[in-house]
């Protein structure tokens, strides 16, 4: 048995108990932690084994820490929940896929006035919480009062667009992009006569949750 799944019961568990790990360790650093290291061998995409080594990097383009390893002379990301998500044998793969699809909707519209109501209502990424009322870095974009699932939803069913068939690919920056240009400035178009917006901290954002979007 593996060590996550000796010492954890449930998904759950697991998600917290290694999630305490990578807390503990130092950004760069070779990791030699036995239950990571074995926990990334249950990655359901990539072939781990024979790794140059393994570490905490920050992922281009955002800030947050990454698992990353290094194989024949190359650099990858590989998320931990998903090792654990195979591991629990709850890994699916046209699951993953509509994820991959759904982020790539997302990546759109950062090119918009998404991107604009950030910059014209925070000073130096700092905001106010429109629920708490309190100033921070940890400041996130709402979408309020359509939320953001409505507005795809009605993108795709207008467009008869089944979102399992709309090609995406990774880019050079780690992210999913919509393949078809002509759809994704379509999308881009369509989001931005509709939305509108307000700050919300990390904590807030999460409380209300996104929908599964």
């Amino acid at each position: 048995m593996s060590i996550v799944k000796s010492n954890c019961k449930n998904m759950t568990q697991a998600n917290k108990y290694v999630s305490s790990i990578i807390q503990s360790l130092q950004e760069d650093v070779m990791i030699e932690d036995s239950a990571i290291k074995e926990l990334i061998q249950y990655h359901p995409t990539k072939q781990l084994n024979d790794i140059e080594w393994l570490k905490l990097k920050t992922r281009p383009p955002f800030k947050q820490l990454s698992l990353t390893y290094k194989k024949d002379g190359k650099e990858d990301d590989i998320s931990w929940k998903l090792c654990i998500r195979n591991l629990y044998g709850k890994y699916s793969a046209d699951e993953e896929h509509e994820k991959d699809i759904k982020q790539a909707f997302r990546f759109e519209i950062h090119k918009g006035t998404k991107s604009q109501f950030f910059i014209q209502n925070t000073k130096c990424c700092i905001g106010l919480c429109a629920e708490c009322k309190i100033s921070t870095r940890d400041i996130t974009i709402d979408h309020y009062p359509t939320p953001y699932k409505k507005i795809l939803e009605t993108f795709l069913h207008e467009n008869n667009i089944k979102l399992p068939k709309v090609e995406v690919f990774l880019n050079d920056i780690n992210e999913y992009i919509i393949k078809e240009k002509e759809l994704a400035q379509k999308w881009l178009t369509t989001h931005d006569n509709q939305a509108t917006y307000r700050l919300l901290c990390r904590s807030c954002n999460s409380r209300n949750g996104s929908y599964g979007y």
